[in-house]
């Protein structure tokens, strides 16, 4: 029977750690660079230059990935935990980037204007709705610095990144199958998300109150140590 790819990707992992071998770092690269190609695809504008600072952000999220990874720590797959960090860096990229431009102001100080109390009832309203879906209540609202820190703290990484990904329109399948992961993973992940930002608005009244803390503690089994 042939290694499944977590198994050839673990192989190249133990061969980098233990020796630096420089060519099993180039072969695991190539192989998941389609993947950062298509993380910016993505993701880029229509800026000049975009796509090679965004590639070049991508690429060091995924060498970051090889470097952190450690299987026995971490219940997910290599491809999970790279797609994660790949992610994790294009997005903070991008957002520096608008940053530069000033492209957030407008879009920022609307958000908080229109983030009432009243706003927030609603809010709480969709998400005891099963059909809860973020995308219609806080759609590109991630722009936001604050509801992003928020969100972070408050939802382990793979809460975090079902929840974006929902906010960027992809279904429960499609989910699945860009992160390797079983389907019940992905809705468990959706419903504890849903939980926990019901329980906040419960106690804080908006996902904008400055009271709300931004540092919790978080499961182990879902908590992946990604640095931005």
């Amino acid at each position: 029977m042939s290694p499944s790819n977590q198994e050839r990707d673990l192989e190249f992992i133990t061969r980098i750690k233990r020796s630096e071998d420089p060519v099993a770092k180039e072969d695991l690269v190539r192989k998941y660079l389609p993947m950062v190609k298509h993380i910016v695809k993505k993701n880029i504008n229509s800026a000049p230059g975009e796509y090679e600072d965004l590639l070049q952000e991508g690429v060091i999220g995924l060498l970051k990935a090889i470097n952190k990874y450690n299987h026995e720590l971490y219940s997910i797959k290599f491809s999970t935990f790279a797609y994660i960090c790949i992610l994790r860096k294009i997005y903070n990229a991008r957002r520096q980037i608008w940053n530069t431009g000033n492209r957030l102001t407008q879009e920022a100080t609307s958000f908080y204007q229109e983030l009432t109390p009243e706003d927030s009832r609603v809010l709480l309203d969709l998400i005891n709705d099963s059909t809860f879906d973020p995308a219609r209540i806080i759609e590109e609202k991630l722009t936001s610095l604050r509801l992003e820190k928020v969100l972070k703290a408050h939802l382990s990484p793979v809460e975090y990144l079902v929840f974006f990904l929902y906010l960027q329109g992809l279904s429960c399948r499609e989910i699945q199958k860009k992160l390797g992961i079983k389907a019940k993973v992905v809705d468990n992940a959706k419903t504890r998300a849903r939980l926990k930002l019901q329980r906040v608005i419960k106690r804080y009244g908006s996902l904008l109150n400055p009271e709300i803390p931004l540092k919790t503690r978080k499961r182990r089994d879902l908590s992946l140590k990604i640095i931005s």
